[in-house]
Order: structure tokens, then C-alpha cells, then sequence
């Protein structure tokens, strides 16, 4: 299957990791979408990036804006799958969904090694695509978002004007929370004809969950949907081992006594958490 990756690069220092992850990929294009102020650190990105296409774009929209750059510029037509990257942070703070503990670097890492965690990883997600005509998107399970757990932090009015926009209906409410998948490219023709235009993102400050880039990444996935297709999930490789942070996350809300001594346990045994 042809194979183009977009891969916002709005951390420099974060190259090394993003680096590793593609090089589980045997054959592909990459684009990378970054701040336009790193422009004078091109040499050095297309030295770690051979031959990559690189977008400049004003930083607004966190990673959305620049992947609408990016639509401008690829032929859909010409790649059976869409990889979509960027660089995401460690969070710095105690955080957890659907059960799983987030913080460090414990969400990039989930939202990585399930479709890009190893080669085997990648062949596995390339022979879903291949097999079963009927996938539209794979992400990570521990960060796929459905039904009323999607309503906490939005308005679904909004999300539902935003699709709309796209000329699409929500049949289902689903999304990866983070936004980082493979997709049949296909399936961004709605995204790529609406044309979105600078003005139409808000400045980085202040924000609020129901501005266009939080609508946009739950689009992505119920944009799978609409256009007859499924999402699938799956687990990343540590989760088969080790369900340890589901066990965290639920002494935590319900016997914090115990979670703090579990987490004096879990210091001295669990192996290190994933490198920033």
C-alpha cells in the first residue's frame, strides 16, 4: 500500500523519538508541517528527514491547522494510507483516561506503539487495512473516546455543526483522543474540499473544548463513520503485559489510602516510564 506521513514537528528535540517510530516503516512519503519561525533550522530537519516535503505554517491550531496545510498540498489520490503525527509532550501532571494512567509520557506512548510501535506493529495495521476493506481508521484502544464519554468535555452541537461543514451526519461518536492514526486516505476528501483558512483557527489563548481544533479531532473520528466505514482500536503491546494502571486509576478515585501505598509499591517494582 503507498504510504504518506504527516508529521507535525513542532518540537525539534522530540526528532530522535519520531525518528525511531518511522523507521518502522518500510516505504514512505513524509511531509512535515512545522512552526514557520524553524525555517532556519531546515537544513538540520532535512538532514534527520531526507528528502521530506516541509510545510511552514504560523503556529495556530495546535496540530490541526497544519494538517489542513498539508491537505492543501498532497493528492489524496496518489496514497492508499495517510499516517498522521505530531510531536506531543509529556504531561507534566496526574492524569488518566479510560482508565489509564497519562502522564509522563504515557499518552504519546499509547498513542504510538499500537500502529507504530514496531514493524510488526505497522505490518499488522497495513494487513487490517488490506484484509477488510471496511477499516477506515486504526488508532490507539486505550485512547478511543465513544458515546457520553465524548459529551463531558464538549458541546456536541458544535462538533455536529463542524461535520456538517464537511458535508457529513455523525452516526457514531468515536474518536482517538490525541489524534494520532492511520487513515485510507480517501476518507480526508471532506477535510480536503472544505479548504480551511487561517483566520478560521483561534489564537493559542484563551481557548475553550469547543473551539474548531477540539471539534476537528473528534471529526476525525466520526468522519469514519459517516463515510461507511469502521475505526478500530487496538492495544498497545505493554497493555497485554501489565494492566497496572487501570488498577492505579481505580484505587485512586475510590480508596486513596491504598493508592498511596500501592504507589510507594508500584516505585520500587514497575519498570520506568517511556523516555521524554
Amino acid at each position: 500500500m503507498k504510504i504518506c506521513v504527516c508529521l507535525h514537528l513542532y518540537y525539534l528535540d522530540m526528532i530522535p523519538e519520531m525518528k525511531k517510530y518511522l523507521c518502522n516503516i518500510d516505504e514512505y512519503d513524509l511531509y512535515i508541517t512545522t512552526p514557520a519561525e524553524n525555517v532556519n533550522n531546515e537544513e538540520h530537519i532535512l538532514k534527520e528527514f531526507s528528502g521530506a516535503k516541509i510545510i511552514y505554517t504560523n503556529n495556530v491550531g495546535f496540530d490541526m491547522y497544519p494538517f489542513v496545510c498539508f491537505l492543501k498540498e498532497v493528492d489524496l489520490s496518489s496514497y492508499d494510507l495517510i499516517v498522521k503525527l505530531h510531536t506531543k509532550k509529556d504531561i507534566p501532571i496526574e492524569y488518566s483516561l479510560n482508565g489509564f494512567d497519562l502522564s509522563s509520557g504515557w499518552w504519546r506512548y499509547y498513542l504510538l506503539n499500537p500502529i507504530l510501535g514496531t514493524k510488526k506493529s505497522v505490518k499488522k495495521v497495513i494487513k487490517l487495512f488490506v484484509k477488510n476493506k471496511k477499516v477506515g481508521l486504526v488508532g490507539s484502544k486505550e485512547l478511543l473516546i465513544r458515546d457520553s464519554d465524548i459529551d463531558k468535555d464538549i458541546d456536541m452541537n458544535c462538533v455536529n455543526d463542524v461535520m456538517n461543514q464537511l458535508g457529513l451526519q455523525i452516526n457514531k461518536k468515536e474518536f482517538i483522543a490525541g489524534s494520532i492514526f492511520i487513515i485510507r486516505a480517501n476518507l480526508l476528501l471532506p477535510l480536503q474540499k472544505k479548504d480551511y483558512k487561517e483566520e478560521d483557527f483561534p489564537p493559542y489563548l484563551p481557548r475553550t473544548w469547543n473551539e474548531l481544533p477540539y471539534c476537528l479531532e473528534r471529526c476525525f473520528g466520526m468522519m469514519i463513520s459517516s463515510q461507511g466505514y469502521d475505526l478500530v482500536g487496538l492495544y498497545s503491546d505493554k497493555t497485554k503485559e501489565d494492566k497496572v494502571f487501570m488498577l492505579k486509576s481505580w484505587l485512586k478515585k475510590h480508596t486513596p489510602r491504598l493508592f498511596s501505598i500501592f504507589k510507594k509499591i508500584r516505585q520500587m517494582f514497575i519498570r520506568k516510564t517511556p523516555s521524554s
